[in-house]
């Protein structure tokens, strides 16, 4: 298990921590998987709010380009 932190733009941001979001589409760059942490930070574009959430990875759709998912990229859920 690891901890994962990534920025996320407010509109996104609202969602997640309204618990109405419990997925993000993202490169697959880090390796993320089911169990792992995943540290969402606000971010404007220009800077941190200084507000963030944790949410503990129970799923990551990844290699399926057959239904759309671009090489490279994965959803994580949680």
């Amino acid at each position: 298990m690891k901890e994962i932190t990534k920025k996320i733009l407010p509109k996104y941001f609202k969602e997640v921590k309204a618990q109405n979001k419990n997925f993000e589409l993202r490169k697959d760059d880090v390796d993320i998987q089911a169990g792992d942490i995943l540290v969402l930070e606000e971010w404007t574009g220009e800077h941190y709010t200084g507000d963030s959430v944790t949410r503990k990875v129970k799923y990551v759709l990844r290699n399926v380009p057959e239904y759309g998912l671009a090489e490279g990229y994965c959803i994580i859920g949680w």
